[in-house]
């Protein structure tokens, strides 16, 4: 177990649903894990990225994912995120409005798509071509995905 503050570098923590209401409350942590396609980057790119997609989401949406986990391949990237929903949303889902929900999601995606692909290609050191993302309902997971430019041979 390690303690964190809303300041310190996140590896995919584990929170309780209402530390976010806390910024400064100590959260368990996990690692976030990354998964890496045979004779692809090195997994610390892969938590060098979970890290700071978790750091965007939490800095400009309130709330990070409770756990990420990098996926890499050849000219692909995809952050999974669990547990990413705020009070405010589960609210709406709970309600039946998960759409409602996931239109906002978009929105805030769309608006953050060039800092989140700024942030992978820091990491990688190529160019993102084109970004998606995906939110569902239960289970709460995200999945932000990541195309790169191909390298050349």
């Amino acid at each position: 177990m390690c303690a964190l503050s809303a300041n310190d570098r996140v590896q995919g923590c584990h929170a309780p649903r209402a530390s976010h209401l806390a910024p400064t409350a100590t959260r368990e942590c996990q690692l976030a894990e990354s998964i890496v396609e045979e004779q692809g980057p090195s997994p610390d790119r892969g938590i060098a990225i979970a890290n700071a997609i978790t750091r965007l989401h939490r800095q400009h949406y309130g709330r990070g994912g409770a756990t990420a986990r990098t996926v890499m391949g050849r000219d692909h990237v995809v952050v999974f995120m669990e547990d990413i929903y705020t009070t405010v949303e589960r609210t709406l889902i709970d309600a039946g409005q998960f759409d409602a929900v996931r239109a906002t999601r978009h929105s805030f995606q769309h608006i953050m798509r060039e800092s989140f692909s700024e942030a992978v290609e820091q990491v990688t050191g190529r160019k993102v071509i084109a970004f998606m993302s995906e939110v569902h309902e239960n289970p709460d997971i995200s999945a932000e995905i990541f195309v790169l430019e191909r390298e050349t041979d």
